[in-house]
């Protein structure tokens, strides 16, 4: 699926991905190690996050021919995730080296940057500029942090899935990693951040936009 945003076509994946002109992809919130951050605190997640997150977005990079990736921050789940990745996981990240990786620094990376890696705080590339958390009043802004759900209704059930949001001025992705929640978009930290949101919910092919409900 393909929309404007910030004078530029931006192609929407319904793995939660997005791409700009150029082979350039954006990426956000993979919060790799979570597994392995809350076993170590006692509650068992399988611990093959990192694995399946690196292999979902390193076969998209291929499919779709990437030379870049942009990372929105919330690589990893705490600064010391780096560490604990098991060797095929540290491999696989290592492969992203190759695809000229802009790193933004999220909350939950804290000063952490992987060896190879150059971070910014913001990053700005033909017109828009990218960081983790959206900043009030910021315009032709790509973010993440929030991990965006859209509530479903659909044959008289409800579900969440994860949902790419924007009104043109603002644009929020949703979170691409295996083990991570998400925050409805009619939640205030959300809504008050945009003034005609448009949604574009993942769906298992494709991207389906749908009316914003409050």
């Amino acid at each position: 699926m393909k929309i404007k945003f910030g004078g530029q076509d931006i192609i929407l994946h319904h793995s939660g991905m997005a791409f700009l002109p150029g082979g350039i992809a954006i990426v956000s919130d993979l919060h790799l190690e979570k597994g392995s951050h809350f076993a170590g605190r006692g509650y068992f997640l399988p611990p093959y996050d990192s694995h399946a997150t690196l292999v979902k977005m390193l076969k998209i990079f291929h499919e779709q021919r990437v030379r870049q990736v942009i990372v929105l921050g919330d690589c990893f789940h705490d600064e010391e995730g780096f560490s604990r990745l098991d060797p095929p996981a540290r491999e696989l990240f290592d492969a992203l080296r190759r695809f000229d990786p802009i790193w933004i620094k999220g909350n939950h990376d804290g000063e952490f940057v992987p060896p190879g890696f150059t971070a910014f705080d913001i990053f700005e590339h033909a017109g828009i500029t990218f960081r983790h958390e959206a900043a009030p009043g910021a315009e032709n802004e790509m973010s993440g942090h929030f991990h965006p759900k859209a509530q479903i209704t659909h044959k008289g059930g409800q579900f969440e899935r994860p949902c790419f949001i924007e009104d043109g001025r603002k644009f929020i992705l949703p979170a691409f990693g295996a083990y991570t929640g998400g925050l409805a978009v009619s939640d205030p930290a959300i809504r008050k951040l945009f003034q005609s949101p448009r949604i574009h919910v993942l769906g298992a092919a494709k991207i389906f936009s749908l009316p914003f409900r409050n």
